[in-house]
């Protein structure tokens, strides 16, 4: 194709109706998936799958143990990928384990432990995948970028691979995790009250014992984080709505991982599926796109479970009922249920936002400045998508400092 005599086409022709093609593909793909005619049909052929597996499962085949043994296969294969995704990381000390979670305190690189009183800043992760990509390597690593700022003490809590043992875990149960790492927080610091970043439905969590609990708060960083779900228009959320996750926890008892990765995968094939490598082919001769690139599709295809009572509370009760801003949703503390009403949180709240972001809306995560009290609300708009708040060059480059200079103006 190259040359540009009579006859021939140039590279940048092909590459621009290429392109044409892919933004016509993402529009289409984009409307059909979201369409009614669309989510009616997943929503009869998820059930349908439903059915015939409990059939097959009470007719006496091993389903179940079928299962149990794939999920021992994929388990065993990624135990390989751990390897090198924990030699990126930073180092840290492990300062509380329950279950399969953990709290990671970061140290400044050098030295045992900060030299210096800090602000503590507790990271929480989302349940899903895991916590890897928010220290993807040396190079690309939000912990590192707030680490390194002069004033800030990083803990992060890391939920672990729940297994079939775990599938009871609550909504509940996570936010002890939250509320215990928060005590270990404040009694290794000494400081009676800590900021908190949550990112996805890690902020979820950082919402609700922020509402909860607002004596102990002194900032909240939304990352990502969908809240008002009336406004959460991505595909996948409107196959949540529409898909009976009560049937599905009851039949498979949690959220299978390689089921997410499926799922992520078919909201825009072409896109996942195909394009990203050939813009990796188109790009082999950069060491360090290849490295990173290798790094994220190791975290990507290592997807734990999401436990089936959490992963139910979650999407009935914020994606299909909208509950966590109506005010409606309730909480079991102290023995007692509690309302979660967002009204509560009165500290300095900065939202950071992906404007190309296809996993949570935008507009679900800028609707908190609509239903907290804080009068101190700052967004932070980063272009590209959800996951390119962790790996872009631009979101180390301009975001995370912004960031870290906005927790420590407060």
């Amino acid at each position: 194709m190259g040359g540009g005599g009579k006859g021939t086409i140039s590279y940048n022709t092909v590459e621009s109706i290429y392109n044409k093609w892919l933004k016509n593909v993402d529009e289409e793909l984009e409307a059909e998936l979201k369409s009614e005619h669309f989510t009616s049909l997943l929503s009869r052929y998820t059930r349908l799958l439903l059915e015939q597996r409990s059939i097959f499962r009470k007719a006496g085949y091993p389903v179940d143990y079928l299962d149990r043994l794939f999920d021992w296969y994929v388990r065993s294969h990624l135990v390989f990928s751990l390897i090198p995704k924990e030699s990126h990381l930073a180092p840290y000390d492990v300062v509380y384990r329950k279950g399969k979670a953990r709290l990671l305190h970061y140290r400044a690189f050098g030295q045992e432990a900060p030299t210096a009183k800090k602000q503590p800043l507790l990271i929480i992760y989302a349940p899903i995948n895991t916590f890897h990509i928010l220290d993807l390597n040396p190079r690309r690593s939000v912990v590192r970028d707030l680490l390194t700022s002069d004033g800030l003490d990083i803990y992060l809590l890391d939920w672990g691979y729940p297994d079939w043992n775990d599938n009871h875990l609550s909504l509940e149960d996570y936010l002890g995790y939250v509320n215990d790492a928060v005590i270990v927080v404040k009694d290794q610091t000494k400081e009676n009250k800590i900021s908190i970043l949550g990112y996805c439905w890690g902020g979820i969590f950082a919402l609700i014992h922020a509402a909860l609990n607002p004596e102990e708060v002194r900032n909240l960083v939304l990352m990502a984080v969908p809240i008002d779900f009336s406004k959460d228009d991505t595909i996948l959320a409107r196959w949540s709505k529409v898909i009976d996750v009560d049937a599905m926890m009851d039949e498979f008892g949690h959220m299978d991982g390689q089921a997410l990765d499926l799922g992520f995968l078919m909201r825009n094939p072409p896109r996942y599926g195909f394009d990203k490598y050939l813009k990796l082919f188109q790009k082999t001769y950069d060491s360090e796109f290849v490295d990173t690139f290798i790094d994220v599709e190791r975290w990507l295809y290592d997807t734990p479970p999401i436990p089936g009572v959490l992963h139910r509370q979650i999407i009935n009760d914020c994606y299909k009922n909208n509950l966590l801003v109506s005010g409606g949703m309730e909480i079991a503390k102290d023995g007692k249920k509690q309302k979660v009403n967002l009204k509560k949180i009165s500290v300095p709240v900065l939202s950071i936002i992906a404007e190309k972001d296809d996993l949570v809306s935008p507009a679900s995560s800028a609707a908190i400045n609509d239903y907290i009290s804080s009068q101190d609300k700052s967004v932070l708009n980063n272009p590209g998508g959800h996951v390119a708040l962790c790996i872009s060059s631009n979101a180390h480059r301009k975001l995370w400092p912004e960031v870290a200079k906005w927790l420590l103006s407060r």
